[in-house]
């Protein structure tokens, strides 16, 4: 076989070349110049690239080799010498289709989270994260950390399907895509919203913790708000709590249950807002057997007919579902359920209270709740002072807390100070009595004398105070110290922090949403800066 032959066998065979190794295929010849080369689709490839592809190759020795193709970051190259000829390829055509095949996973990565419940992560060969995200759509755990499951399946080539470290009772499955990277997922935040909905149905008469007893403060607002509470208690009628998060609401529907005619009976409570609406509505109403996939053999009681001869509290009602809402409302109207996948309606016997942070006037104008169910739950309602609004019962509140927390902890604190009791009566207390209740708590865990100064009190509340009255609690203004460019950012990240959480309500996912961090790094931040 003369060259010419050679060399026209060699040009013909150059696509089949170029579709099996996954790039670029070229015939050279010795002095650095492309006689022809094509692409994977049988194309050649435009004149300079094939100059750049053959000058790559100049001068190679006689003997066939690989190597590492310098223009193309982590491509292979192979090359045969055959006589004034040399048969290159390359991989460079397959290393782009799978870097576009990464990138597109990385960015499906939130939506398999979001599906799947849970955690979805992209991990490498040795089976550390590469991306990670959780199911609200942000970025979850750091990159660099070890995935057992991960390195299991990359190193077996097959999918890896387990029970998950980070929650009992998930799964999470491991799958390689290419030899570099792989994919995974899990059903924790699933699991966990299931759990929740155990956690939240009080059931039995012997849960319930509280009476008009555990009712705090001596202020006008809280003293007429419980003598109406205590009149509601008497009667059998639906009641509607409004009161912002932090308030008390199920305080004081727990207070109401134990004095009314129902006390015998049990207390069962369910948050609205915390579960999707099929958790909800299966939880509320009860299932039979085989009514959906997973279904539990021989069905399940509803929380309506465990609250049978008692009282069923409807916590955030604001948030449930639209189109359940429909169904609860001929509950309320015919006092009878029908279980899911089942025909027969159950008679009900129950006295609802429902609790909301919401205005639902405002839902049900915007369409978001169903005016027929506002006006049969609204019945008779009941205000909730927030903590503002009782500014007297601040200190008084405080100081309640720190003798509890004594007997808890046998923390050496006594007292609050003047100085740090003006702090906390000139805080606006988004979050209410709860937060004031964990400020207290979180202040005796850090305090080591008998009595709490401001110096003691979380940064959110001291940074509120001395900006918006100008001054110190205590006393004149400071004298601003200077600050160099470093702290000064810091401390504009720690205010926009407190303001975020501030509008928020104290919800960290809201605020996290606000400044358009995840809820891990909005954590991070805050514990760094000490308002955790």
């Amino acid at each position: 076989m003369d060259d010419r032959d050679l060399l026209n066998k060699l040009c013909r065979s150059l696509v089949h070349i170029a579709r099996v190794t996954g790039g670029y295929a070229a015939v050279l010849d010795r002095g650095g110049k492309a006689v022809k080369a094509v692409n994977t689709s049988g194309q050649d490839i435009p004149g300079p690239e094939a100059d750049r592809l053959a000058g790559y190759f100049a001068g190679s020795a006689a003997d066939p080799g690989t190597v590492e193709y310098g223009p193309v970051r982590g491509s292979r190259a192979w090359f045969l010498p055959l006589g004034d000829y040399i048969l290159a390829a390359v991989d460079n055509e397959r290393l782009a289709r799978e870097k576009e095949l990464e990138k597109n996973i990385e960015e499906a990565l939130p939506f398999i989270a979001m599906v799947a419940g849970g955690e979805a992560v992209m991990f490498d060969r040795e089976g550390l994260r590469l991306a990670s995200f959780g199911p609200d759509g942000y970025s979850s755990r750091g990159a660099g950390e070890y995935t057992a499951l991960g390195k299991e399946a990359m190193q077996g080539r097959r999918p890896v399907f387990g029970p998950s470290l980070l929650e009992d009772g998930a799964q999470a499955v491991r799958i390689p895509i290419t030899d570099k990277f792989g994919i995974g997922f899990n059903n924790v935040m699933a699991v966990r919203q299931k759990k929740k909905i155990i956690e939240s149905a009080s059931a039995y008469p012997w849960q319930q913790r509280y009476t008009f007893a555990d009712i705090v403060g001596r202020s006008p607002a809280i003293r007429r708000c419980k003598e109406q509470a205590v009149q509601i208690a008497a009667g059998q009628s639906t009641v509607l709590i409004w009161g912002e998060t932090g308030t008390g609401k199920e305080l004081f529907a727990q207070s109401i249950h134990r004095s009314s005619p129902r006390r015998a009976g049990p207390f069962v409570a369910v948050n609205c807002g915390a579960l999707p609406a099929s958790l909800v509505e299966s939880q509320l109403f009860g299932y039979e057997e085989g009514a959906f996939t997973g279904a539990r053999k021989g069905g399940q009681v509803g929380l309506f007919e465990q609250a049978e001869g008692g009282t069923l509290l409807l916590d955030e009602v604001g948030e449930m579902d639209y189109d359940l809402q429909a169904k609860l409302l001929r509950v309320l109207q015919e006092r009878e359920v029908v279980r899911i996948g089942g025909k027969e309606p159950v008679p009900v016997d129950v006295r609802i209270i429902a609790s909301t942070n919401r205005d639902l006037m405002q839902l049900v104008k915007d369409r978001k709740f169903r005016d027929d169910l506002f006006y049969r739950l609204n019945v008779v309602d009941l205000r909730i002072p927030p903590l503002r609004e009782r500014v007297e019962d601040i200190i008084y509140l405080a100081r309640h807390f720190v003798q509890r927390f004594n007997q808890m902890f046998g923390s050496p604190v006594r007292r609050i100070g003047e100085e740090a009791a003006r702090y906390l009566e000139r805080y606006n207390w988004p979050g209410n009595v709860r937060e004031l209740q964990n400020c207290v708590e979180r202040t005796m865990n850090l305090c080591d004398r008998e009595t709490i100064m401001p110096e003691h009190l979380p940064a959110v509340i001291r940074e509120y105070v001395d900006k918006k009255f100008g001054q110190t609690a205590a006393g004149p203004e400071k004298t601003a110290a200077p600050v160099n460019l470093g702290s000064a950012a810091r401390e504009a990240e720690k205010r926009a922090i407190a303001d975020a959480l501030s509008d928020a309500g104290q919800n960290r996912r809201l605020a996290a949403a606000r400044l358009g961090v995840s809820t891990v790094t909005l954590w991070r931040k805050m514990k760094r800066y000490g308002m955790v």
